[in-house]
């Protein structure tokens, strides 16, 4: 192999990987626009809570509640991406100071 060619495939894998990464980057700001935060779960909220209480307003892909490895009960927050932003900013709306449980969600 000469060196031209060598050059060539290594400046081409390299455009590969940048571009790979930028997808990337693109894919985590879309997540990131999708997603929702709460604060002020009870302790003993889980995963399927979350999931059940969204549900009326679009497909989501993660669910994600902040447990405390020491006792396994939940640390008050959780977070979840949506689909779709509309759908993200529809919840944030009308959940945002909802009373769930016996406590008022902080949702952002």
């Amino acid at each position: 192999m000469q060196v031209h060619d060598l050059l060539l495939r290594l400046a081409s894998k390299g455009l590969a990987r940048s571009l790979g990464n930028r997808n990337r980057t693109d894919m985590k700001r879309r997540d990131e626009e999708n997603t929702i935060w709460f604060t002020n779960l009870l302790e003993d909220a889980i995963e399927s809570d979350l999931r059940e209480l969204i549900a009326p307003f679009g497909l989501v892909s993660r669910v994600h509640v902040g447990i405390d490895r020491k006792t396994e009960l939940c640390r008050g927050f959780g977070f979840l991406n949506f689909v779709k932003k509309e759908d993200a900013e529809r919840a944030v709306l009308k959940l945002n100071g909802y009373g769930y449980d016996s406590l008022i969600l902080r949702v952002e």
